[in-house]
């Protein structure tokens, strides 16, 4: 009886953890894909924060980053994603999908960080990437931002 008690709550658990995994991979997926299929962008000035893009290549690894940091309003919520039209089978690199949600607010040091690896020895610069941003701010609207990732 009391290995019972004991499996029940554990195996409760267990279905739980799954059902948010399986949220959360579904989730990514339908950012992604509204990313990719996405034709309108916010422009660079609309930007209610700064964005730095770095990208590096050592050998046939190629990293790439965007930090999101400066925010003109703050920003609760925060969920993100970043994508390239690079054919890869790895995952980008998003914050608040997979973890938890953050947060930038006026006057902090605080910033964001995406970065991601691509394998290849081809020429990538031709490489598009994208970011999905989604946050709330103060009055608590959702905001959603689409934005095409300014290189150079």
């Amino acid at each position: 009886m009391k290995k019972l008690l004991l499996i029940i709550p554990l195996f409760i658990l267990l279905i739980g953890c799954t059902n948010k995994v399986e949220d959360d991979k579904f989730a990514y997926l339908e950012y992604k894909n509204n990313l990719e299929a996405q034709e309108e962008f916010t422009g660079h000035d609309s930007l209610d924060f700064n964005t730095f893009f770095n990208i590096e290549r050592i050998g046939d690894n190629v990293t790439y980053s965007l930090t999101i940091n400066n925010p003109k309003i703050n920003m609760h919520n925060i969920k993100a994603l970043l994508i390239h039209n690079y054919d890869t089978i790895d995952t980008y690199p998003s914050i608040g999908i997979f973890d938890k949600e953050k947060e930038l607010l006026i006057d902090s040091n605080n910033s964001l960080k995406l970065e991601g690896t691509i394998v290849s020895a081809d020429d990538l610069s031709d490489v598009k990437f994208k970011l999905y941003l989604e946050y709330t701010n103060d009055e608590e609207e959702k905001q959603e931002i689409y934005y095409e990732v300014q290189r150079g």
